[in-house]
């Protein structure tokens, strides 16, 4: 407790040790501190419980042989201290590295022992909180070697407690059984399948053990030196996929050093995916734009940001309303939307609007009636459209693993491709060479066989008759054909379907084009399916925000001739072109448009990003953009959830989006709040009514509309993840 032999008097430092470290005498000046707070609160002085720590020691003595050829050898920097002669005093003996990069070198030949679970270890919490000893129960143990063969994940079976948590949730949750008990008794322990490197497994690397681990035996394989460090949390949402997970941010000074799963409003349990549980290191890229950049013959040099919006405004004025124009990424939080719209019609003059991730590409399908993914344990068969939805929307994915298992509901897959994702994870799979043929072909066939609910189509339904007149007009055996599928394949999967009472079918905007979207709709309408519980569809955005972007109406759902997400020609012919949060260049899916070469010929392009893409190295001037987590605001998921989010982290820029785009704004005589909430409740006054319930449309759509120009949501960061995860 550090309390003298006078009870009112405490001592710490040097005074109790003789000439020591600093950092010494403030770990004792804090033991002091709070037993002089006892005391003086007429507490009972008592010392400070000491947590369990598991030490190497505990079990036999550390010698230097045992760590030779595992770790380079570096020599170590001798560290400059005071002559002996001068020290009869309370003066640091030690004097401190000549320079930084002397001691950054010295701290790399740290061997990294402590465990960076040290302050969430259940084991310890444990262990501390009933005294346990580690010394008392001494005997035989095990040394196993750790396992960095995994670019994510590491393997410490000397910290494996053998709970299996690990192998279970990769069995009943992921679905990927990467993991298992190798032997029984005293030789267990938890083992890649058959024994071999996690990258031979069919391990999908979601993390999902990492997060299930009670102990240190399972880690992140970061790229930066780890240790047992105290971190802070900032909680914000996933700006990855569609589903719309809450995650937590832990960080030192701002640096990100892991992020867990939080309770959200999708992922209740906490499990996250590959995404956010690896994909944190945008947030730490020391390549970040963090100053607006304006070209110039010698390159990009950087400018303020006033005169950056002055060049903008400049610009704009000198083209006219019509050769502006303004395309938004899916990417972007709903405040941000809202104050593009803005800017190009109050302020441009125009809706001359769009995203490129849309271009070519309009779904119509109003899909607040689709079902929600906590019914999925409620359905008696899961369908899936090709998606590899345990890749691209990881949650989903292991809510329809889980199912699987927990509630053994069958899985049939639908796909063009022989090697896909999910396939040795569902019951039944179905070789199809086109979806949008393949769900013609059944709606062909239920209409054909009279196996519509009547009541659905009689009394939900308007122009029901009309597509079908002009569905059961196309010849069936050629949509068999476009298909790839046999009459008698297709018979069976569409009774099977027809009869199911439950039936869940699932499909994404990045596997499924507009028209096999409003084809699903008909079949789910044919069927009595849409709207009911545990039936119908889900479907799946490619990007978090994507739902908002439609809402926004930046980017049209119907044809609309001064919206620009029909048509990729109009969003490139102007004068002017500013692009917040997308890389069309880096992102360009197909080889018909050349879109490098029309970017290229914009007389002035600004681009928003947070680093240099493909698309920003041919801007004349380039934005630093924040980051959502720096930023907030809100995004809406595939599910018309709205997720709120507040700003936990401190911008790299000196002004966020909002402040950006407000200030923009300002310079044409707009005045608009910079807080996100604020903002959000000016959005909300100005939505239009809601429009009143009417009967449901079946749509006839005579050809299919495939076109999908840009990959990766045209999301740089995407983009980057996807790139940088199959290079590790």
């Amino acid at each position: 407790t550090l309390q003298t032999g006078i009870p009112s008097v405490f001592a710490a430092g040097d005074g109790v040790t003789g000439p020591a470290t600093i950092i010494e005498a403030i770990a004792q000046a804090r033991i002091a501190a709070r037993s002089a707070h006892q005391y003086l609160s007429g507490e009972l002085v008592i010392p400070v419980e000491k947590p369990f720590i598991s030490r190497k020691d505990n079990f036999k003595q550390q010698l230097p042989e045992d760590y030779a050829g595992r770790f380079d050898s570096l020599p170590r920097e001798e560290m400059p201290v005071l002559p002996a002669c001068d020290r009869g005093n309370f003066c640091e003996v030690e004097l401190g590295y000549p320079g930084e990069e002397t001691a950054r070198k010295e701290a790399r030949r740290c061997l990294e022992c402590g465990c960076v679970v040290f302050f969430n270890c259940r084991l310890q919490q444990y262990a501390t909180e009933y005294r346990a000893d580690q010394r008392t129960f001494r005997g035989a143990f095990k040394e196993y070697a750790i396992d960095f063969r995994h670019p994510y994940i590491e393997i410490d079976n000397n910290k494996c407690i053998l709970c299996a948590r690990c192998v279970r949730i990769c069995h009943e949750v992921a679905g990927a059984d990467a993991l298992g008990l190798v032997n029984r008794g005293f030789e267990t322990y938890v083992a890649p399948s058959m024994g071999d490197a996690l990258t031979d497994t069919p391990c999908e690397s979601c993390g999902l053990c990492i997060s299930a681990c009670p102990t240190g035996a399972i880690t992140e394989n970061v790229i930066f030196k780890p240790g047992p460090v105290r971190t802070e949390q900032a909680e914000t949402i996933c700006p990855y996929c569609s589903v719309g997970c809450a995650v937590t941010l832990k960080h030192i000074n701002g640096f990100i050093t892991g992020t867990t799963g939080a309770p959200g409003i999708v992922n209740t349990d906490t499990n996250i995916c590959r995404f956010p549980k690896f994909g944190y290191n945008i947030y730490n890229g020391s390549s970040r734009i963090i100053r607006p950049l304006l070209k110039t013959a010698d390159g990009f040099r950087e400018i303020g940001f006033d005169r950056a919006f002055d060049f903008i405004v400049e610009k704009i004025r000198a083209a006219g309303p019509s050769q502006t124009a303004f395309a938004a990424g899916a990417r972007l939080t709903n405040e941000e939307m809202y104050l593009i719209r803005k800017l190009a019609t109050a302020a441009a003059g125009e809706n001359r609007y769009g995203s490129f991730h849309y271009a070519g590409r309009v779904y119509r399908r109003d899909r607040r009636q689709d079902a929600p993914l906590t019914s999925l344990k409620e359905a008696s068969r899961i369908y899936l459209l090709g998606t590899e939805i345990n890749r691209d929307f990881g949650v989903a994915g292991f809510m329809v693993s889980n199912a699987r298992f927990a509630g053994n509901i069958p899985v049939t897959l639908v796909t063009t491709r022989e090697a896909h994702a999910m396939r040795r994870k569902v019951d039944q799979v179905i070789r199809v060479k086109s979806y949008y043929a393949f769900i013609k072909a059944l709606n062909h066939y239920l209409l054909t066989k009279g196996l519509e609910t009547g009541l659905c189509l009689r009394d939900r339904v308007t122009d029901a008759e009309g597509y079908r007149t002009r569905l059961l007009a196309e010849p069936f055996e050629k949509l068999l054909a476009e298909a790839g599928i046999s009459a008698g394949e297709l018979a069976s999967f569409a009774e099977q379907y027809n009869r199911e009472q439950h039936a869940i079918l699932i499909w994404s905007e990045k596997e499924s084009s507009p028209n096999t979207a409003i084809e699903l709709n008909n079949l789910a309408l044919i069927t009595g399916k849409l709207g009911k519980t545990a039936n119908g569809l889900i479907g799946l955005r490619e990007k978090n925000n994507a739902q908002g972007l439609l809402d926004s109406g930046l980017c049209p759902t119907g044809e609309d001739e001064n919206g620009l997400s029909g048509s990729l020609d109009a969003l490139l012919r102007v004068k002017n072109l500013l692009i917040f949060g997308e890389d069309p260049v880096g992102c360009a899916a197909v080889t018909e448009y050349d879109v490098n070469g029309m970017i290229r010929k914009i007389p002035f392009l600004v681009v928003q990003d947070y680093f240099m893409t493909e698309t920003a190295r041919h801007a004349h001037l380039i934005l630093p953009a924040s980051l959502p987590a720096e930023t907030g605001g809100s995004f809406t998921n595939t599910q018309h959830f709205l997720l709120e989010f507040d700003p936990v982290l401190k911008p790299a820029p000196a002004l966020n989006n909002l402040q950006q785009l407000s200030s923009l704004l300002g310079r044409f005589g707009i005045t608009v709040p910079v807080d996100p909430k604020e903002i959000f409740r000016d959005l909300i006054a100005h939505l239009p009514p809601p429009s009143k319930q009417e009967k449901m449309q079946m749509e006839y759509t005579s050809t299919d509309n495939p076109g999908r120009f840009f990959r990766d949501g045209c999301d740089d960061v995407v983009r980057r993840f996807g790139a940088n995860f199959t290079g590790r």
